[in-house]
């Protein structure tokens, strides 16, 4: 009789922790916020709200970003119709891990005319940056004037 209710007790144990990893789990989207670079192009900030960041040459672009984790392939959109790309940009997204992500362009729809097949189709592959990774982030361009442990 005690071990089929440690059983009963190990099981629903077991189940509830299923049941919690499972609800805690991060949406792609959520994963999504953050800062994403690009060897060859744009650097992409994706906020919470909503709103993304377009990095390229010294100019930051304001912008809203849609992820549609339902369509197959999934598709991103990045409105950037407030700024001089004067667009709404159409993306196939792939997410390949927590810090990696390919988007490649299929669609560019220019404010007033149709929707087009995009001229680039090479897939951009983007890494997170993590602000506290000191071989990433900004950290690395710190520099302390004394030591932090004495000689």
């Amino acid at each position: 009789m005690k071990n089929r209710t440690q059983l009963k007790y190990s099981a629903l144990a077991l189940l509830s922790l299923i049941c919690l990893a499972s609800s805690c789990q991060k949406s792609e989207r959520d994963l999504l916020i953050g800062r994403w670079q690009n060897s060859s192009g744009p650097n992409m900030i994706f906020n919470k709200d909503g709103s993304v960041y377009s990095v390229h040459l010294g100019k930051r672009r304001k912008g809203a970003f849609y992820l549609d984790t339902e369509s197959d392939p999934q598709q991103m959109v990045l409105d950037m119709r407030k700024t001089e790309i004067n667009a709404v940009l159409f993306f196939d997204f792939h997410a390949f891990s927590e810090k990696h992500l390919e988007l490649t362009p299929t669609y560019v729809q220019r404010t007033g005319g149709p929707k087009k097949k995009s001229d680039v189709t090479r897939k951009l592959l983007f890494q997170k940056i993590d602000p506290n990774d000191p071989l990433m982030g900004a950290s690395r361009f710190s520099a302390k004037a004394t030591p932090t442990v004495a000689p």
